[in-house]
């Protein structure tokens, strides 16, 4: 039995890894990959020359979905001369494109994970470096989940002090074994599953010899009563609950001598 739950324990993270139903931690806070692909824009920089080739950089900027802050520049950029246009190009936009950074990072902290993603996030944002900003959304955090996860994980294999039974901790261990997607799928959605599956098979504990059963305590259906278990008057035996010879012969002596 207990190597047929670690199997289900695996399978666990099998399934949640292949079925993508992990969530993407970037993606959860906003980094979508439309998002990612306005941050690689901004990064690469500008390269034209011509009014139209500027014009058509800050529409591209436009036309994914930016940060708030520089949705409103460029949208102000636009409006204006060519010469605005130009200025905004070759170098205004920088303001407002930190700002928005930020804002990403800030989004982070409800929901930062401890203690690698919490203490990173609170140095970026008191930082104040829009450096510090961009390097976070670039590798920073992810480098900081994936400590966070390996960490939980570890807890939840056979002996931590967050395990629950052999599925958890088949599957913590399939999961500290696979990429830091797997991982954090575990993390955010299969350790759960894992979790249900334990707690389907905790096992009956059977009543032991000499354990006086209290008057009032049902008995219920297929619950191993052991021989020499003395069931007390008033006991209210279920319907198929398998009470042994030794108990079933005490409980007709009792009523003969009433």
């Amino acid at each position: 039995m207990r190597r047929m739950v670690r199997a289900l324990g695996v399978a666990v993270v099998v399934a949640v890894g292949g079925l993508g139903l992990g969530v993407s931690p970037a993606a959860a806070y906003g980094l979508s990959p439309e998002i990612q692909a306005h941050r690689e824009l901004v990064k690469a920089g500008f390269s034209g020359t011509t009014d139209e080739e500027y014009r058509a950089w800050v529409e591209a900027l436009l036309a994914a979905p930016s940060g708030p802050v520089m949705r409103s520049s460029a949208t102000r950029a636009l409006a204006g001369t060519i010469e605005e246009l130009r200025a905004y190009v070759d170098g205004g936009y920088v303001s407002a494109w930190n700002v928005d950074e930020e804002l990403r990072v800030v989004r982070f902290i409800n929901g930062a994970t401890e203690p690698h993603v919490d203490a990173l996030v609170q140095r970026v944002v008191d930082s104040g470096d829009p450096q510090d900003f961009t390097d976070f959304l670039d590798f920073g955090y992810a480098e900081a989940q994936l400590a966070d996860d390996r960490l939980a994980a570890y807890r939840m294999v056979e002996g931590g002090r967050d395990t629950t039974g052999p599925a958890l901790d088949a599957a913590a261990q399939a999961a500290l074994a696979g990429t830091p997607e797997e991982l954090r799928a575990f993390i955010v959605t299969g350790q759960f599953v894992a979790r249900a599956v334990d707690a389907a098979n905790v096992p009956t504990t059977p009543v032991q010899p000499g354990t006086p059963v209290q008057p009032g305590t049902p008995v219920q259906p297929g619950t191993p009563v052991q021989p020499g278990t003395p069931v007390q008057p008033g006991t209210p035996v279920q319907p198929g609950a398998p009470v042994l010879a030794g108990a079933a012969l005490l409980v007709v002596a009792r009523r003969r001598t009433a």
